[in-house]
């Protein structure tokens, strides 16, 4: 009994610990932000994928607002019974301590069997703001490479 009370206390007192220690750094919070994006939208939650999407948020590509950007989702989402995206190499560089660019290329595809009906390979290039203590996606400029 006094051995569980005792590894009882050392996890709580780890946990504590963890949960006091530094934040991860500002590269490692942007990239957990995109997996997480792309985890919301491979389970078709447009509220998670848009959670770190900033109210001024703009796309150069489309010239979309944070409105247009959430209502193209949603068609996109309804068009496909899936959605996947596969992202590579993610590269982050920090602009300042509040300010942060990240690349990378993406594989998408959509479709409503097995066999994906449609697909394309992006280049994509964020831009990302720290707003109390979150990452805040501002903006997004795509340029596709292949695929229809």
């Amino acid at each position: 009994m006094k051995t569980a009370s005792i590894c009882i206390t050392a996890a709580l007192l780890c946990a504590l610990l963890a949960a006091c220690g530094p934040t991860a750094p500002a590269e490692e919070r942007i990239r957990a932000r995109i997996e997480s994006m792309q985890s919301a939208l491979e389970d078709k939650n447009a509220r998670a994928f848009m959670a770190p999407v900033a109210e001024d948020f703009s796309a150069a590509t489309r010239n979309l607002d944070r409105r247009a950007a959430r209502l193209l989702l949603r068609r996109e989402m309804l068009a496909h019974d899936s959605l996947k995206a596969r992202l590579i190499d993610i590269e982050v560089q920090l602009e300042g301590d509040d300010r942060a660019t990240a690349t990378m290329q993406a594989v998408t595809t959509g479709g409503s069997g097995l066999i994906p009906d449609t697909g394309g390979w992006y280049r994509l290039t964020t831009g990302w703001r720290l707003d109390d203590d979150e990452w805040m996606l501002v903006s997004a400029r795509w340029q596709r490479v292949a695929g229809r």
